[in-house]
């Protein structure tokens, strides 16, 4: 594992005053619309981050045909592929932060 890579665990659970405060993650988050823009998500932070869909398959090591799905919010990347973006690219986290606190403001 690289040096700067640093994985804070948190178990809310295990902690006395917060355990009758824990609500169903679920109730909060629309995980049905997630997966429905999860695609245009991913999109849109490809975009932001690499120049062309070429450049996306060389850094991610899939398919040129993958790539292009993706650039194009065809599909929607599998979870290691997301991981790789969560861990390496600090960008990722925040683009993914910031659209779905707009998607929830434009639901509300």
């Amino acid at each position: 594992m690289n040096d700067h890579l640093k994985l804070v665990v948190s178990n809310p659970c295990s902690e006395p005053e917060t355990r009758n405060g824990l609500g169903s993650r679920s109730k909060d988050l629309d995980r049905y619309r997630i997966q429905v823009i999860a695609a245009d998500i991913w999109s849109g932070w490809l975009r932001v981050e690499f120049r062309r869909p070429e450049d996306v398959a060389a850094y991610f090591e899939v398919r040129n045909s993958t790539a292009w799905n993706w650039w194009n919010a065809s599909t929607r990347p599998t979870a290691d592929k997301v991981m790789i973006a969560v861990l390496e690219r600090p960008g990722f986290m925040s683009h993914l932060s910031d659209v779905l606190l707009a998607d929830a403001r434009r639901a509300g």
